[in-house]
Formats: structure tokens, C-alpha cells, sequence
């Protein structure tokens, strides 16, 4: 099926594989950032090399990886265990150890020595449960959500689970908490299940996938509370597009915001498309009902979703990152990568070799390069395209 989908994408560009070299190709070298991060070779595994930066100890899948823009060379690795059927109630805590993820940090990651440090939240099993997707602000904070129903025991019956904010200081990050703090993090909403996907906007304004009602839920956490508090009062939600993407478990559905365009793209994994929002467009059309009290929570209409890349392009759309006008995105089913400029006309695409399943995240580095996360093995890596 890998080879059906490169020769259906070739096909329609109208390129054959004597062309590969021509300026006007897609695979040629015009589009200079793309080439940097995929290489300007034929596209197959042979044309680059995958540079391990970090393998876990033990069985961990990396769902997703970010680059802390205030830390030159600092990636951060979102990690967690595979599924058990072992339960996690009030009466039953034999599962509730699978629940909890963390990070591993990787410094010098765009150079020859990364080192790596692993950093686990004090209550990474409320506020980091089975995380997805991680995404950086430019104000020192960052947010993760998880693949949970609830951040609680798995008995109580509300869908008490969403996006978390953090603080990207080393020394509050991760750090033992202090008396009287509940884990370091610095705010949490939890009207967002099985969140799938993260991006940020600007200031403490995230994007999520909302994988148990198939919608795009926005969140505002406006001042975090103090670290490790619960003061969630000036949160704000905006719903949008309820219904209309889904959900596939097990991988993640990421999402990556153009600020230039102000528009937000969506792997959207369950309907094998790539889709897109105009975050200017909606107005508020009826309250949301919430698990806590916060500010402001309402439905939007008038905004709908349209496809990008449509379905029967991509097997199982995974990883997003957009970086200098394009959206790279993984295939979980191909192990694949494609880049697509903003009129989603294919620029360039990547085998990585690598078996079916195993991507999920991307970024790109500051030194416009590719890196992964692989959900089978839980390692990252950086592509060298050679």
C-alpha cells in the first residue's frame, strides 16, 4: 500500500521518476526549507539518515515532540505506556501506573552530544495521563493533553479530562512538589476527553482535538493559578465544528496553527484527511455546559471545516508541524512524511524505512531539520537527508 500511495501522489503531479531532478519538480530543489528537512533526494529511506537522539528504558511510546523556543536546541518528548486492561478505580489500582506519562528532555538535540534528562510531574497521573501531543507558547509555557475519558479514577462517571498548562522552567518543571502544591503544573481545564491533538495560538490560547465529541475545542487559560493550584475560575472554551472529525485510538491526531494565516490544520486520523479552520471565522451560539466553573464557555457557529489534503491521499494522517509556509505531516500507516505548501499542492515527500505504525509526532528544528517520535519503539530521532 506505501508504494500505491507515493505512485498516486506522483501521478498526480504529473512527475515522473526520470524528472526527480528538474527545477520544476516537486522533489527538486526550489523549495529550499523542504529540502533542508526531507532532503533532495529520490524520497526513499536510502536518501537520508535517521540519527537516534533518545531510546527509553523500558516500553514507552513518543507520541510527540516540540522544541522549547526560549532554549536553543531543547526538545521535549512527550512519553507514555501502552494500554493495559488492568483497571484503575477507587477500589482497584492495578492499572493506574500505566496511566502516567512524562518527558524526556533532550538538550543539544540539534548537534552531535544530546543529552537527555526524564522528567515525571508529581501528579503527571491526573495532569499527564496518556499523553498525545505537547506544543510550546513564546511566554515560557507550554500545554499537553492526553488520551484519558478522565484524569480521575476510571469508575467516576464525568468526562473529566483536557489540556494542561506548564511552565517550561527547568526548575519548576517536574521538580518535587513543594507542601500544599499538586504536582508543578500551572492550570488545567477538563472539558476535552480523549484529547488527541495540541497547538498554540499565542499568549496561553491552545487548540485541542476532542476526540470523544469529534470537535475543536479552544481554550483560554488566561492567568495560570499558582504553581500546583486548582483556581480554574478565568478559563474560557470555545467550542467549534462539534461532529466533525475523528478520533482513531491509539494514534495521535496533531495540529498545527499557521500564525501568519491565522488558520488551524487538523490530521483529522479517523476520516484519513488533513483539514483546515479559519480560527477568525464563528460567533457564539449557546453555552456549553461544563465539569467546573469557568468564565466562559460556549458553542461556535458559522465556521466550517474543509479539507486540506482530502481523504484517499493519506492512509493515516498523524504528525503536523507547519514551518516556513508548509504543513509536514506524518502517515502512521506508511511511515511516510509529506510537505505541503499553503495550497496543499504536494512540495515533497520522505519513506523513512521505518514499519507501519510508528509515526506520530514531528518538528522542526531550529536548524530547519526533521524530527520524529516513534510510537512502537519510543524513541526520537533527527532526519539527515544525505
Amino acid at each position: 500500500m506505501r508504494n500505491a500511495v507515493a505512485l498516486l501522489l506522483l501521478a498526480s503531479l504529473g512527475c515522473s521518476s526520470e524528472a526527480l531532478d528538474s527545477p520544476d519538480d516537486p522533489q527538486g530543489p526550489s523549495a529550499d526549507s523542504t529540502a533542508v528537512a526531507l532532503g533532495t533526494g529520490d524520497g526513499s529511506p536510502e536518501s537520508m539518515e535517521l540519527v537516534t537522539l533518545f531510546t527509553p528504558t523500558g516500553e514507552l511510546s513518543a507520541t510527540a515532540l516540540a522544541f522549547d523556543p526560549l532554549r536553543s536546541g531543547e526538545l521535549w518528548v512527550t512519553l507514555r505506556r501502552f494500554p493495559t486492561d488492568a483497571p484503575c478505580t477507587m477500589t482497584v489500582t492495578t492499572g493506574c501506573a500505566a496511566l502516567i506519562g512524562e518527558v524526556a528532555l533532550i538538550q543539544d538535540a540539534t548537534g552531535d552530544s544530546p543529552e537527555v534528562t526524564m522528567k515525571e510531574d508529581g501528579n503527571a497521573w491526573h495532569f499527564m495521563r496518556r499523553p498525545t501531543s505537547i506544543a510550546f507558547g513564546t511566554n515560557g509555557n507550554l500545554a499537553t493533553c492526553g488520551e484519558a475519558r478522565t484524569a480521575n479514577y476510571e469508575d467516576q462517571p464525568s468526562n473529566y479530562n483536557g489540556p494542561t498548562l506548564w511552565s517550561s522552567d527547568p526548575a519548576i518543571f517536574g521538580v518535587p512538589p513543594k507542601p500544599g502544591q499538586n504536582g508543578t503544573h500551572l492550570d488545567m481545564l477538563h472539558e476535552t476527553p480523549f484529547c488527541m491533538g495540541i497547538a498554540h495560538e499565542r499568549d496561553n490560547v491552545y487548540w485541542t482535538f476532542n476526540g470523544e465529541l469529534g470537535a475543536l475545542d479552544r481554550y483560554d487559560f488566561n492567568e495560570p493559578h499558582q504553581i500546583g493550584g486548582e483556581d480554574h475560575a478565568d478559563g474560557e472554551l470555545f467550542r467549534y465544528v462539534e461532529g466533525a472529525v475523528a478520533r482513531t485510538p491509539e494514534i495521535p491526531s496533531h495540529l498545527a496553527y499557521d500564525q501568519e494565516e491565522r488558520v488551524l490544520y487538523v490530521a483529522d486520523t479517523g476520516n484519513g484527511r488533513v483539514a483546515r479552520l479559519d480560527a477568525t471565522g464563528g460567533e457564539e451560539s449557546g453555552v456549553i455546559d461544563t465539569n467546573e466553573h469557568i468564565h466562559k464557555a460556549v458553542q461556535m457557529s458559522g465556521v466550517t471545516l474543509e479539507d486540506f489534503v482530502p481523504p484517499g491521499t493519506l492512509e493515516t494522517p498523524s504528525g503536523l508541524v507547519f514551518h516556513d509556509g508548509h504543513l509536514y505531516v506524518t502517515d502512521n500507516a506508511t511511515s511516510r512524511i509529506y510537505a505541503f505548501d499553503r495550497s496543499g499542492a504536494l512540495v515533497r515527500s520522505l519513506d523513512t524505512g521505518l514499519p507501519s505504525g510508528s509515526l506520530a509526532g514531528i518538528a522542526i528544528g531550529p536548524d530547519g531539520r526533521a524530527y520524529l517520535s516513534d510510537l512502537v519503539t519510543g524513541k526520537a530521532y533527527r532526519i539527515e537527508p544525505l
